[in-house]
């Protein structure tokens, strides 16, 4: 009985093992079939473009908004480069950003020794600090030195991005913007702290009205400029800019 029963047992397993193969063979059978009718339709379709590539291209994206670097206010503002130059780029800025920083390290140095110190770029920069209060500080300060030492002013602002830390992450008072400013020759750090203080509402005026005009011309984040009757948004690849400055200056 028990020799019976246990071979009973053997044959129920067979079967059970059997019942559950057939339906993996089934249930594999079905996905092979789907698959392949998936990829013969892409066979098929493959000159269809994705969703992504079907869709216009300014969509979720703003009107283009004409520009002209005349219609820029560049009287008294900071600026790099011969007064003169035949080409003049608006640079709106804010000194915590960390893609003006990139900007700054990557394509302003190239930018410089290209067409700044050869007399045909002049680049004026705008302030569009919206990034907190120490943004706001450091746009104070960059008017005093400005005010008091223009020959310094490019040295000084190289110097204020290499110290650039985190967003509002810690460096950036004004007690950090004056020690800085010490280090950097032919400026007087005393009198760009005392300007601070007594002139900070004209500077403030004039942060304000920098940021109102960059409004106008589509400037929404930083960095962002205008070169001649064309707009660039964000840290852009060098070609960016060098393709529409050597237009320019083929005209």
């Amino acid at each position: 009985m028990k020799l019976k029963r246990l071979k009973s047992i053997a044959i129920l397993k067979k079967i059970t093992v059997v019942k559950i193969l057939g339906v993996l063979l089934i249930i594999s059978s079905f996905l092979i079939g789907v698959l392949y009718t998936k990829v013969s339709y892409l066979e098929k379709n493959k000159e269809i473009p994705t969703a992504t590539s079907e869709l216009p291209s300014d969509i979720g994206q703003k009107p283009q908004i004409a520009v002209n670097i005349k219609d820029v206010d560049i009287k008294n503002e900071p600026y790099i480069g011969d007064a003169n130059a035949p080409v003049v780029m608006a640079y709106w800025m804010d000194y915590q950003c960390p893609f003006c920083k990139r900007f700054e390290t990557d394509t302003m140095p190239i930018l410089i020794e290209k067409y700044v110190n050869t007399g045909r770029l002049k680049i004026v920069f705008k302030d569009f600090q919206f990034l907190g209060e120490d943004s706001t500080t450091a746009g104070l300060a960059e008017n005093a030195v400005w005010e008091i030492a223009p020959q310094s002013f490019g040295a000084w602002q190289k110097a204020m991005y290499e110290n650039q830390d985190d967003e509002n992450g810690g460096w950036g008072k004004k007690d950090d913007i004056i020690a800085m400013t010490r280090t950097v020759p032919g400026i007087d750090a005393d009198q760009v702290s005392n300007l601070m203080d007594q002139k900070k509402e004209a500077y403030q005026k004039e942060l304000d009205e920098d940021n109102q005009e960059g409004n106008k011309f589509g400037v929404s984040g930083t960095p962002g400029f205008v070169i001649g009757d064309q707009s660039v948004s964000g840290a852009q690849p060098l070609s960016a800019f060098t393709q529409i400055i050597d237009a320019l200056l083929d005209k």
